[in-house]
């Protein structure tokens, strides 16, 4: 059975890459790597070193470079267990003695590790033309970001055909009411109402999560209390898609 389970992987890689990571990566192409090449190609030698180049570069790290992690951990995450399910594909799958637990914990994995190498290989590229930028940080970041977003689109996925729609709107409110719980606006709590701010404590920690990136960037230290929230929410979400995953029946 695992040999067999371990044959799918040779499917599964290219599959998330081309069918998945494809998009991310032809607009990351568009917003950075080609106003990268131009900048580089146009400017003076040394301009990168500058106080000038070095701003400009950290501006589009932060402007483009990045926005490849909650985009590739999207497309990574949805449509795992759904899409098998929608068009039929699990009576294919499984029509061999392989394990469903098995097979979608090996697709959750390989995902990650491909988004998260994928992501090194994008800030190595980019620093070898603009300037340094750790790119084992920056792999760090993309793994906390597939641990909370891939977890929460594994749970959804388990549970319903629309994991998409839901965690985009599961990302989006928790964006919104964390943001105002956190406003500086001199009340507290934002002004919310309590009820509103339990909710928003409860949702993924989005904020928590670009506030652990923006540290590991910088090459700051982190909170650990807040780095413990992000992977056991995100590892907690995962793990009760499993248990759902080996109760629910696929077919339904």
């Amino acid at each position: 059975m695992n040999t067999r389970l371990l044959r799918y992987a040779r499917f599964q890689v290219p599959d998330f890459l081309l069918q998945r990571l494809a998009l991310p990566l032809v607009l990351l192409t568009f917003a950075a790597g080609l106003p990268t090449y131009l900048m580089t190609k146009n400017t003076t030698p040394g301009f990168m070193q500058s106080p000038q180049g070095i701003l400009l570069a950290k501006q589009m790290f932060a402007q483009a470079i990045t926005l490849y992690l909650p985009l590739g951990a999207f497309v990574g995450a949805v449509g795992v267990i759904s899409a098998d399910r929608q068009q039929g594909y699990f009576r294919f799958l499984f029509s061999k003695p392989v394990n469903v637990l098995a097979y979608y914990a090996q697709t959750y994995l390989l995902h990650a590790m491909v988004f998260v190498a994928v992501f090194g290989l994008i800030v190595w590229g980019f620093s070898s033309y603009t300037i340094h930028f750790s790119v084992h940080r920056s792999m760090e970041a993309a793994a906390l970001t597939f641990v909370l977003i891939g977890g929460l689109g594994l749970l959804l996925g388990a549970l319903t055909r629309y994991d998409g729609a839901g965690l985009i709107a599961f990302y989006v409110l928790a964006l919104i009411l964390q943001q105002l719980v956190a406003a500086p606006n001199g009340l507290k709590n934002g002004g919310l109402p309590g009820w509103l701010v339990v909710i928003a404590k409860g949702l993924p920690p989005v904020m928590k999560l670009d506030v652990l990136r923006n540290h590991l960037y910088a090459g700051e230290a982190l909170d650990v209390a807040q780095l413990w929230h992000v992977l056991g929410y995100g590892s907690g979400a995962a793990l009760l898609g499993f248990v759902l995953l080996r109760r629910l029946p696929l077919a339904r």
